[in-house]
């Protein structure tokens, strides 16, 4: 017969590695968390920045083209336009590069503070990997 001791000991000794056990898989699943919010901020971080990206670019594009336009307007029909209608809608194109340019200022400002925090949020995931 063995000896109760024995299996008391053996007994505490599993209950031991038990709650050890325990205390490892919910220190696992903490860091797991831990990881997907941080894969979550990444990933966030990207599509809103590459919208912004998207629309800027598309701004210009526009502006680009109004300018083309204008500029093929003023050689072809430099006599017809009235000097007044020509000011007003060089006025008109100043104002929409006034506002591309504050934009673009913005979003360079923007987009570097936003890599800052991305950079960081990828050194931080890669310091928990």
């Amino acid at each position: 017969m063995v000896n109760k001791e024995i299996l008391r000991v053996e007994n505490k000794r599993w209950h031991e590695e038990h709650l050890a056990w325990i205390q490892e898989a919910e220190h696992w699943q903490h860091e797991t968390r831990r990881l997907l919010a941080l894969l979550y901020l990444l990933e966030r971080a990207l599509p809103e920045h590459t919208s912004m990206l998207n629309k800027h670019a598309i701004l210009i594009a526009e502006n680009e083209q109004k300018l083309n336009s204008y500029e093929c307007d003023f050689d072809e029909y430099s006599g017809v336009i009235t000097q007044e209608k020509n000011t007003e809608f060089h006025q008109g194109l100043s104002e929409l590069h006034e506002e591309a340019r504050q934009e673009h200022l913005k979003l360079k400002h923007t987009y570097s503070e936003e890599m800052v925090r991305f950079k960081s949020l990828v050194l931080k995931l890669l310091e928990e990997c």
